[in-house]
């Protein structure tokens, strides 16, 4: 059984037959196959030695280094040790047994095996194989079986171009969905000179070597339906420190509505925020950028990062609606306001830049406010200033928090209803 989720993991390629079946080995668990390599041949190694010393004399009841598999004692599905072309041992899965003809033309016993902690497929002789230990079966496969997920190969040599893509080093699995006990993936390369990640299903395509093969309104699963973290929740009575990150439109019942972000929080979260908008900027700031890590479709919930197209700057998003003519409105989760924007100004969100929460709280006065006019001032007054914000009223799924706004310890609501009378 493969775990239930693997998302954002790095691993390596630990066996490739074609861009549809193919295996994969998290990185964290290399190693443990290192161990059990080391433990599976020093075993027989010992075990080799101590029958030369014995004289081929009594056998070893030893389920890890003892006496060979006979054809009668072996059956598909089960577990076995058996040797690969290195000669050396390794942990396999019988797959079928038959019968082929040596040289001298005398009958051998053989069976296929799938060595489960890297995904290849071999041919050995029945008598060449081991019981396994109890400590052995209890771990269970390492090699993953995947695919690359919505992408047909166009010919012969796809396989091998893949094979040069992944086979460079540790690599980011993304999981877009399963098929039974296959991983349908994308697999991320990390790329020097600040050029970030690329995608290697992307580069297939672009270099023309395979295509997505589902129609253009196929929607993609979304990754691990992935959203950002949430800040807790606003608790009545509390007092918080925060700076206004945008003002909205009044609501229907004339009640201003503002976006910020919270200072006072244990953790000062906020402050972490600049830092990450440079580390965006790094990566998607290169020319190669929309060829690299271009959405080509999206869909609503979809986080993103998106160019915002005043101050040119990176942005963390989330789509909120699709539009005509290729338009996306996506909302802004730092800074709480939303734009509609072309979708080729969208790229790949990538796991590093989700550590922090989304920054922007939404709240609500509860004054009723009428006209422009007052808006224009209320912004004006509260707008690049610390606030001092109190919660009057929770919010619910339906409501927005009601909040008290304060600067220098005047009532910023009090002020608002001053102006309104």
């Amino acid at each position: 059984m493969v775990d239930k989720e693997i998302v954002n993991t790095k691993v390596f390629v630990s066996c490739i037959e074609s861009i549809n079946k193919f295996y994969i080995l998290k990185a964290n668990e290399a190693k443990t196959v290192v161990q059990i390599q080391k433990q599976l041949n020093r075993v027989w190694y010992t075990a080799s030695v101590l029958e030369l010393e014995n004289g081929m004399g009594e056998e070893e009841d030893n389920s890890e280094g003892g006496k060979e598999v006979e054809a009668d004692d072996i059956n598909p599905g089960e577990l076995v040790i058996a040797k690969f072309q290195d000669n050396l041992f390794y942990r396999a899965k019988v797959l079928s047994i038959f019968i082929e003809l040596d040289t001298s033309l005398t009958e051998v016993d053989m069976a296929e095996v799938l060595y489960i902690d890297y995904g290849n497929i071999g041919m050995v002789p029945i008598n060449s194989t081991r019981p396994i230990s109890s400590s052995l079966l209890a771990l269970p496969p390492l090699a993953i079986q995947c695919s690359l997920f919505d992408c047909l190969a166009l010919g012969e040599d796809t396989t091998t171009e893949f094979r040069g893509l992944v086979n460079k080093g540790c690599l980011l699995l993304e999981t877009m969905g399963r098929r039974e006990e296959v991983l349908e993936v994308d697999l991320i390369r990390e790329m020097g000179d600040n050029m970030g990640y690329s995608s290697v299903r992307d580069v297939l395509v672009l270099c023309g070597k395979a295509v997505f093969y589902s129609s253009p309104s196929t929607i993609i699963p979304n990754v691990e339906e992935r959203d950002y973290k949430q800040l807790p929740s606003l608790v009545a009575g509390s007092v918080h420190t925060v700076m206004l990150s945008h003002l909205h439109q009044l609501s229907h019942q004339q009640l201003p509505q503002l976006s910020v972000q919270l200072f006072s929080d244990q953790d000062k979260v906020a402050l972490q925020l600049p830092s990450l908008m440079d580390q965006m900027g790094e990566v998607y700031g290169v020319k190669r950028s929309e060829e690299l890590w271009g959405l080509g479709r999206c869909w609503p919930g979809m986080v993103c990062a998106v160019r915002d197209s005043r101050d040119k700057m990176w942005y963390r998003g989330q789509v909120v609606k699709i539009g005509k003519g290729r338009m996306v409105r996506v909302k802004y989760v730092d800074f709480g306001n939303t734009e509609l924007v072309p979708d080729h100004k969208l790229r790949r969100l990538f796991k590093d830049f989700m550590v922090l929460p989304a920054m922007a709280t939404r709240v609500s006065m509860e004054v009723k406010v009428e006209g422009a006019e007052v808006m224009a001032m209320l912004k004006e007054g509260i707008d690049l200033v610390d606030l001092n914000m109190k919660i009057v009223k929770e919010g619910s799924e339906e409501l927005l928090p009601m909040v008290e706004l304060k600067v220098e310890g005047n009532s910023v609501n009090n002020r608002l209803k001053q102006f309104v009378c």
